[in-house]
């Protein structure tokens, strides 16, 4: 008796075996439980510079919060990238990092932990190529890119700087749109293909010469990218311009501090034409229009410059009719030869960092608000300044509804590299835009649109 019990037993263990794999097999597998939220705070900045022989690259990292943040950054170029570099950025402060930027195709991965930091870039030219650029840097990848200041005149070099600091693969097609003619789609610009962690270049005037303003648009069919235009003379000057998503119908585009001429860019990449409407704003007139672009037709899949003319603080605000895609550019002649260039902003906001865009010799930094509401705005400049310790000094201003106003040159002059947190009362938009550099410190000429803070930061 006692063997054929154990006998049963074992027949009804296999028994009971058999029957819950059957019914597990039916069911599949259980549902795992819901992952806890972390509370570790990060995010990511690409950095699509660019450079050349004997060019200087710094970029720029601001943390406008109370506290500390951590960043990591790794170099990349169209070769394996160097061993990342760590370091602290003090809250209320920022910290100048000099990186590789010798070739058109170097850029800078940015990782951020522990809190919010803003990132942008300044380029110093070299020789022949001698100049000044700066930058924000893009907050994240996307598929979709395009960019409008490439210039392939004689005597004038263009390039598009693309990123890939991702695990995979990024494939994508480029085409460069023209003024009156058909886009350029080349076969070896089709399903181009990005390794990991690599960054290349593309010169624009290979494919397209003779052009005062090419348009390019990305496509990126896998992965992910960043991008921006990267431009210089033989004469001198250079300029950069990163790469925005395709989908706003208008954009903000303030200047100053140059020698009030400007030329405004619209790239169409939509085929049907579009309707624009711009206005200048200015520190002391009602908003007019701005000139042969005040109210014009553009036909698709085209470029277009329009010239602008200003006086001190400005800004071009363009519109397309019925919510038309555009993407637009200002580049502004600068007192030396050096020009400017800016993509804009397709939103104000009411909190935004403003990165330096001054050389070490003879600084002239300046710094623009534009309110484009009904009604005054008051907004507050601080400086944050390299080190740590106190915050820096601050200063307000009253902005009037429809103007433009400067930011105090007492206050800029304290710290001429310093990024400044600007916030407001109302929604504005921030350009940093400064001169700097020989015997008068109007030799080399930038502008970089400030970086809005996420609402959910508390600035």
């Amino acid at each position: 008796m006692r063997s054929f019990g154990r006998g049963a037993l074992a027949l009804l263990l296999a028994f009971l075996v058999i029957a819950g794999a059957a019914v597990a097999e039916r069911i599949g597998p259980a549902a795992p439980a819901a992952a806890v939220q972390g509370s570790a705070v990060s995010g990511v900045w690409l950095c699509p510079h660019g450079g050349g022989d004997g060019w200087q690259g710094t970029i720029v990292l601001a943390d406008p919060g109370p506290v500390p943040v951590d960043v990591r950054l790794t170099e990349l170029g169209d070769g394996p990238s160097e061993p990342p570099v760590t370091l602290t950025i003090p809250g209320g402060h920022e910290v100048l990092q000099q990186v590789r930027a010798d070739s058109p195709a170097d850029a800078t991965y940015v990782e951020v932990f522990g809190g919010w930091a803003a990132a942008g870039w300044v380029l110093r030219g070299a020789g022949d190529t001698d100049g000044l650029a700066a930058e924000p840097c893009a907050p994240a990848g996307g598929n979709s890119w395009a960019v409008v200041d490439a210039n392939t005149n004689q005597r004038e070099h263009a390039d598009l700087v693309v990123m890939n600091p991702f695990s995979v693969d990024a494939v994508f097609d480029v085409a460069l749109f023209r003024p009156r003619l058909p886009p350029v789609r080349s076969a070896d610009w089709t399903d181009v293909t990005l390794s990991p962690g690599r960054s290349m270049s593309l010169n624009v005037g290979s494919k397209l010469l003779g052009q005062p303003v090419v348009g390019v648009e990305l496509e990126v069919s896998r992965g992910r990218v960043a991008a921006s235009s990267l431009g210089w003379s033989t004469d001198g000057g250079i300029r950069s311009v990163l790469a925005s998503p395709v989908g706003p119908a208008g954009w903000y585009l303030p200047v100053a501090q140059g020698a009030d001429e400007s030329t405004l860019q619209i790239l169409v990449t939509g085929s049907d034409g579009v309707q624009l409407t711009t206005q200048l704003l200015s520190s002391e007139a009602e908003p007019t229009g701005a000139g042969p672009a005040a109210d014009t037709q553009q036909p698709g899949a085209s470029t277009a410059g329009y010239e602008i003319i200003s006086n001190g603080p400005a800004s071009v605000d363009v519109v397309s009719a019925g919510g038309v895609p555009i993407v637009a550019a200002l580049r502004a002649a600068g007192r030396g030869g050096d020009a400017a260039a800016t993509g804009g902003t397709a939103s104000p906001g009411p909190a935004w960092v403003v990165t330096p865009t001054t050389a070490a010799r003879k600084p002239r930094p300046g710094l623009v608000v534009v309110n484009p509401g009904t009604a005054p705005v008051e907004v507050t400049f601080r400086l944050l300044t390299q080190g740590s310790g106190a915050p820096g000094p601050e200063a307000t201003i009253t902005v009037p509804a429809g103007r433009v106003m400067s930011a105090p040159t007492n206050l800029l002059q304290q710290a001429p590299a310093a990024s400044v947190l600007v916030t407001a009362d109302g929604d504005i938009v921030a350009l940093g835009v400064s001169t700097s550099g020989g015997n008068h410190g109007l030799d080399l000429y930038a502008s970089a649109i400030g970086i809005p803070i996420p609402p959910d930061e508390g600035l």
